[in-house]
């Protein structure tokens, strides 16, 4: 019989201690499981035969196919579990003995720390090495002298069999192992204990496909039409591509506008609106979505359904005024957004009218009443409120980001000119560019807001005094155009 490879490129070892518990570590490798790491270890080192067995048959059941259980060190564990693999190290068990009592269905995993190691290693009888410690690590006090990359390739040149890096390695990490001559990363603190472990999944995932060159980040924008390119799927679609995203975009309604206003709306069908987001769902995964110009009660219920098991990030923009003034969101809307979107939000992006209507408040009008109300926000259901400060008077145009580990303020400085057209949809559409990326919210929000603090500044460059008669639009692609 012979033995299935498993995938090595992004893994996980489960530490019970880091994930809170028993529950905690099974819910931590479903997380990852749905962010994408198709290789789990669970690492029991203080547990009994009985009690690991048990665990593992626990992590089987909740683990969904394609996904495989790798057993650290215990081959009896492994059988009785139905583990794919056992990893074992140096001092655990010969691999001779392993091989032979879990036979030739299991793949076999083997510590490796030195050249040496390395050069031991059998073929016929291990699939795979995890070579470490890149670095040093809390969750293994007991490890051999950190390899660094250097030390790595060394080790990973040697060995007959593919290799994994592990050791204190992170998702930052990915580039510098596949270039020491590694096939992935083993991590453990990387995901374990984080305070969301799905979200710390994705980004190790993300990283390990783009050192590998397996594919680029991509983007789904849901929203709106702007024929005149300033707002809507046409701004989302310039930020993600300035971005270096892969923009995809599902419409929920045509306008008629210029940069003087909106003169028409007409809304696409719930069903069909929900038809393009399946498509796109079904074949280009992306990597994150914008959610823009919602228009109606039913079209938001109809996204709402169609994301139901959408695992990724989510950029929630509530857009319920175009910047000329017109209503594009219905009063009996604001409570099926308010009801089936928000709380699907990774993130918030009010601006402040927007932020007031949807707690039935005066909008905000200083720092305080910002995160006052960001804060009322949250307890809506969002992950995390981006409070837009635009609409504050006086040169500071500060936003805050609001989440459960409280808030952090982004300040900047306001620039003067009219042309500011579409920047809510352009700021949100580059956030969930920079979380497609993979990059945390905090470093996603602080990029966001340097974009498009760029894009306004050189607004007035793409004309005379800007483009057309009203509020213009702002340069989506400052850093990329030549001046001229």
């Amino acid at each position: 019989m012979s033995r299935k490879p498993i995938d090595l490129t992004a893994y996980l070892v489960l530490d019970r201690a880091q994930c809170g518990g028993t529950a905690g570590l099974i819910a931590t490798a479903v997380a990852a499981a749905r962010a994408g790491i198709r290789t789990i270890q669970l690492r029991l080192k203080e547990a009994e035969t009985a009690e690991r067995a048990e665990i593992g048959r626990a992590l089987r059941l909740a683990l969904p196919d394609g996904v495989a259980l790798v057993m650290n060190d215990d081959a009896e564990a492994a059988i009785a579990c139905g583990a794919d693999a056992l990893h074992i190290g140096q001092s655990d068990m010969d691999p001779k003995a392993a091989r032979a009592r879990i036979g030739e269905r299991m793949a076999l995993g083997l510590s490796v720390e030195t050249v040496a190691h390395a050069q031991a290693v059998d073929p016929h009888i291990v699939d795979h090495v995890g070579a470490g410690p890149v670095f040093g690590t809390r969750t293994k006090p007991d490890h051999a002298a950190p390899q660094g990359w250097d030390g790595l390739a060394q080790v990973i040149a040697a060995s007959p069999v593919p290799a994994v890096a592990i050791g204190g390695v992170k998702a930052e990490h990915a580039q510098a192992a596949l270039d020491a001559g590694a096939v992935g990363i083993a991590v453990v603190s990387a995901i374990c204990g984080q305070s969301d472990p799905q979200a710390a999944a994705r980004a190790v995932r993300l990283a390990v496909d783009r050192a590998r060159g397996a594919r680029a980040a991509t983007a789904l924008s849901i929203a709106g039409s702007d024929p005149s390119g300033g707002a809507g799927i046409q701004a989302d679609l310039k930020a993600f591509s300035a971005r270096g995203v892969y923009g995809m975009a599902a419409l929920t309604a045509l306008t008629a506008q210029n940069t003087t206003g909106v003169s028409g709306v007409e809304l696409v069908s719930p069903a069909f609106v929900a038809q393009q987001i399946s498509d796109v769902l079904d074949d280009i995964s992306p990597d994150a979505i914008k959610i823009g110009m919602i228009a109606s009660g039913p079209i938001a219920v109809a996204v709402a359904d169609a994301l139901c098991d959408y695992q990724g990030p989510i950029v929630l923009d509530p857009v319920m005024v175009a910047k000329g003034g017109h209503p594009l969101l219905p009063t009996d809307a604001v409570e099926a957004l308010r009801k089936r979107l928000v709380p699907r939000a990774t993130v918030l992006t009010p601006n402040l009218p927007e932020a007031a209507a949807l707690l039935g408040r005066a909008p905000a009008t200083d720092r305080d009443g910002m995160e006052e109300q960001g804060k009322a926000l949250l307890n809506l259901g969002p992950a995390a409120v981006l409070m837009k400060g635009g609409h504050l008077s006086g040169p500071d145009a500060a936003d805050a980001v609001l989440s459960a580990a409280g808030t952090r303020w982004l300040p900047g400085t306001r620039t003067q000119t009219h042309n500011t057209h579409g920047t809510g949809c352009t700021l949100s559409a580059t956030l969930a560019a920079e979380l497609a990326k993979g990059k945390p919210l905090g470093d996603a929000a602080r990029a966001a807001k340097a974009y498009v603090a760029g894009a306004i500044a050189a607004a007035d460059t793409l004309g005379t005094d800007g483009l057309g008669a009203g509020h213009g639009p702002t340069h989506h692609f400052h850093a990329l155009w030549p001046i001229a």
